[in-house]
């Protein structure tokens, strides 16, 4: 069963609200809870991360995406 806050929209019949269910996922198995996040395929693994900054609040930090150069004359 899937609930409204694990895809960070919100569903409303066929309808969706938010967004974001196609960059963040959220998931669980028997023992686990999993949190997939869709990031730009450039980063590389270690440029990303992961901290628990107090008890019940983790960070996940990564480069932003650098737009192309154009030159101005």
């Amino acid at each position: 069963m899937v609930e409204e806050w694990e895809n960070f929209g919100i569903k409303i019949g066929p309808f969706e609200i938010g967004g974001m269910s196609q960059s963040i996922r959220y998931t669980k198995t028997e023992k686990s809870n999993i949190l997939r996040i869709k990031i730009e395929p450039e980063i590389k693994r270690e440029q990303i991360k992961a901290r628990l900054v107090k008890p019940g609040l983790l960070e996940i930090e990564w480069p932003r995406a650098k737009g192309e150069e154009i030159p101005i004359d």
